[in-house]
Order: C-alpha cells, then structure tokens, then sequence
C-alpha cells in the first residue's frame, strides 16, 4: 500500500469520523429542540388549564359572593388574562380557541352576576317601600311580625292600582321573604298566625285578579 494510498483513506476515515459526529450533533440538537418545544408547550397548556379551573372555582355559587370579593375577583381575572395574552402567539389553534371560550365563560358568569346584583338592589327598594321600617330583618320579632305583614297588606292596597305583572312579581318576591323570616319564630299564637294567614291570602287573590285581567 503506498504512502499515497494510505492517506486517501486516512482522510476518508477522519471525513467520516466528522460526519459522523455532525450527524449526531445535528440528532442531539433537534431532539433537543422538540424536548424544550414540548417543554413549553405544556408548560403553556398547564397555565390555560389552571385558568380554567380558577374561573370554574370564582364563578361557582354567585349568588353567595359579596360585591367587595367579586370585586377582587374581577381585577384577579385581568390580571391573569394579561399574562396569558401576552403568550398567545405561542399557543396551538385549539388551545387559542379554549381559551377564548373560558374568558367568554367568565364574561357570561360575569353578567349573571351583575344582574343579580341589580335583582338584589331592587328587591331591597321594595322591601323598603311595602315593610317600611321592617325591612331589616333584624328589627322583626315575635312581638311586631304582624304589624309586618300588616304594613306590607297597606301598602300593596294603596300602590297597586297601575302595577304590571313584573311589579307584582316583585311584591310577591317580598312577600316570600317575610315569610321565611317569619319561620324563625316557632310558636307565635294562633290568633297572630290566623290573622297573619289572611293577609297572605288577600294578597294572593288580589294578585290574582290584578294580573288576570
């Protein structure tokens, strides 16, 4: 084998060598580059799926939260959807599309909300109009539950004459709410749960035939 020969093959062997250990930089390199790119991904699913569960948690039992926790609730969610915005460019089509449908979720539960809170402010401008001072629940006892009942009946007489149905569906949503205070008193006389009793019945006919008409 001459010396020329021997260094074809030489530089053969090295060229291959090189090649070799390119090839496998290049395998290393993109298998590197799908773990970091799958890396992110969940990472990025995983936040979109905690938002999920968060809004699922502050949107549960509406009714129960007070306006200064919704409050906070509402600037948490701004909070959150600012951070997430910010990554959309890095999300998948569909989870673009989910998280779209959890921030329109919230917004949904978010009037559900509102309109409760407006329900519950109308409610409380009745309670005054047809209670007057036994509106707060606290100022009723055994002793003035039928003075309560009686003031309602008095002033249902004396303002119903143009109600629509929505005003005597607010009258009787008062009305419901008397009741169920009432049944914090377990043993009121007789007299008194008659006499309370038929005031419950006038203003279940004198609806009926105001609305029926």
């Amino acid at each position: 084998m001459t010396a020329k020969f021997q260094l074809s093959v030489t530089d053969l062997i090295l060229k291959m060598k090189h090649q070799v250990r390119w090839c496998a930089f290049v395998l290393f390199s993109t298998l590197l580059l799908s773990a970091c790119t799958t890396t992110r991904e969940q990472e990025i699913e995983g936040d979109v799926n905690e938002f999920r569960s968060w809004v699922n948690a502050q949107t549960n039992k509406l009714e129960e939260r007070t306006e200064e926790d919704w409050k906070k609730t509402k600037e948490d969610f701004r909070t959150r959807t600012e951070e997430l915005d910010r990554k959309q460019e890095r999300f998948s089509e569909k989870l673009r599309a989910d998280y779209q449908q959890i921030k329109e979720d919230f917004k949904a539960r978010e009037r559900e909300r509102d309109s409760l809170a407006n329900n519950e402010a109308e409610l409380s401008k009745w309670e005054r109009d047809l209670l007057g001072q036994y509106a707060n629940g606290t100022a009723l006892s055994e002793g003035n539950v039928e003075q309560a009942y009686q003031n309602f009946m008095s002033n249902v007489r004396a303002r119903s004459k143009n109600w629509k149905q929505q005003d005597w569906d607010m009258a009787a949503a008062v009305l419901e709410e008397l009741n169920q205070r009432k049944e914090a008193f377990d043993e009121l006389p007789d007299e008194t749960e008659v006499r309370i009793k038929t005031l419950q019945m006038e203003f279940a006919a004198l609806k009926d035939s105001e609305t029926t008409n």
